[in-house]
C-alpha cells in the first residue's frame, strides 16, 4: 500500500519517526538502527515502508536501505517471528551480520537478541540457511527476492520451498524481474 514516505521529520524518538508529508504526519515505528542515522526534527528524510496489519491496528514500519525492509519482510515471513521480534532483529545487527550468523549457524549470536530463544534461533537458521539471496544485504540483484518469495507463499507453498525455488532460478538469471522469477519458480 505504501512503498515510501518523502517529507519532513516532525519528531523522533529512538522507536518512531514522524514524517510529515503534504500536511499530513505520518507515525513510523522504526528500529533503533535506524533512528541513529536518521536526520533530525526539521530536516527531509525518505522511508521505505511496510504496512502491517493486525485486527485492531496499522501500523507503518520504516527503513532507510532496501535491505533492511528486505530482512524485515523475510522475518515475519518465519513462522513465530513477528513485527515487534524483527524490529529488535534489525536494531540489534546489520542485515549482513545477520545473515552472516545464519550462514554460520550461530544460534548463540542469535539467542543475543531479547525475545530470541533457543527454538526460535534454531527456526531461523533452518528456514533460512542457503537462503542467501533473501537476507543477504549485498545482493543487489535479489531486489525482488523477497516479493517473490512472499507471492510464492501467498500461493500456497511453504517459505522453505519457495525460497529453494527463488534461490535456484535466481543462481540461473540473476536479473531477472519480480513477475519473470515467479514464472520461473513456479516451473
Amino acid at each position: 500500500m505504501y512503498n515510501h514516505l518523502h517529507g519532513i521529520v516532525a519528531e523522533s524518538t529512538p522507536t518512531r519517526i514522524v514524517v510529515e508529508v503534504g500536511g499530513v504526519g505520518y507515525d513510523v515505528t522504526v528500529p533503533l538502527s535506524v533512528s541513529r542515522r536518521a536526520p533530525r526534527p526539521g530536516q527531509e528524510i525518505r522511508l521505505l515502508t511496510h504496512l502491517v496489519v493486525r485486527e485492531d491496528e496499522l501500523q507503518l514500519v520504516g527503513f532507510l536501505e532496501e535491505d533492511e525492509r528486505r530482512l524485515f519482510r523475510t522475518l515475519v515471513a518465519v513462522q513465530g517471528v513477528g513485527p515487534a521480534l524483527a524490529l529488535r532483529v534489525l536494531s540489534s545487527m546489520t542485515p549482513a551480520e545477520f545473515a552472516a550468523a545464519v550462514e554460520r549457524q550461530d544460534a548463540a549470536g542469535l539467542r543475543r537478541i531479547k525475545g530470541i530463544g533457543e527454538k526460535t534461533a534454531k527456526r531461523l537458521i533452518l528456514e533460512l540457511k542457503g537462503a542467501k539471496t533473501v537476507v543477504n544485504a549485498v545482493g543487489a540483484a535479489a531486489g525482488g527476492a523477497a516479493d517473490a518469495v512472499a507471492a510464492l507463499q501467498a500461493m500456497g507453498m511453504s517459505q522453505v520451498e519457495a525460497i529453494e525455488r527463488v534461490d535456484r532460478v535466481l543462481a540461473e538469471n540473476p536479473d531477472l524481474k519480480v513477475e519473470e522469477l515467479i514464472k520461473k519458480a513456479l516451473q
